[in-house]
């Protein structure tokens, strides 16, 4: 299984977008958030792609793009007021659903800390009820920091870090 990742083209865009509402859909219909990524279009992806606070990646099995992985590097995110140089914030990584649970996000969390070369630290959050998501961030170095933060009643983020 060859994973590889590069940094996000604008052609790839309305790929991704797709990718990014199948990924997500299943979430937005536990929790009805707002905030889903499944709920945003080609624009959302796109716009960030020219961004200095992102850096966007395509992931890759084999020549096939199967997901994309966002960080953010500059301004605030639930947990933090404001990044500081060196810290990262990992917005989302999503997989094409019939492709996940394949280690394929592992890889490619660990394939970008090459690519964030300035990177001291890196943030992450998610559903805290989210069993796999936590396995899969512990498995590349990812810990708790205890912190929590309640969305809405049935959805509470739980904040990992992980310190490069």
């Amino acid at each position: 299984m060859n994973i590889t990742i590069r940094v996000t083209k604008e052609n790839e865009a309305l790929e991704l977008s797709n990718i990014q509402k199948d990924a997500f859909l299943p979430l937005y219909e536990k929790y009805h958030d707002e905030g889903n990524p499944c709920l945003r279009g080609v624009e959302d992806v796109a716009n960030r792609l020219n961004s200095d606070y992102f850096r966007y990646f395509t992931i890759f099995l084999e020549t096939e793009i199967v997901g994309g992985i966002l960080y953010k590097c500059k301004g605030r995110t639930p947990f933090v007021d404001g990044l500081e140089d060196g810290q990262y914030y990992l917005q989302r990584v999503y997989i094409k659903p019939e492709k996940q649970c394949k280690r394929i996000a592992q890889i490619a969390i660990l394939l970008c800390e090459k690519e964030l070369s300035d990177a001291k630290s890196l943030l992450v959050d998610f559903p805290e009820d989210l069993i796999k998501n936590k396995r899969c961030y512990e498995k590349v170095g990812f810990t708790d920091t205890g912190k929590r933060l309640t969305v809405q009643p049935n959805l509470v983020l739980a904040c990992y870090e992980k310190f490069l």
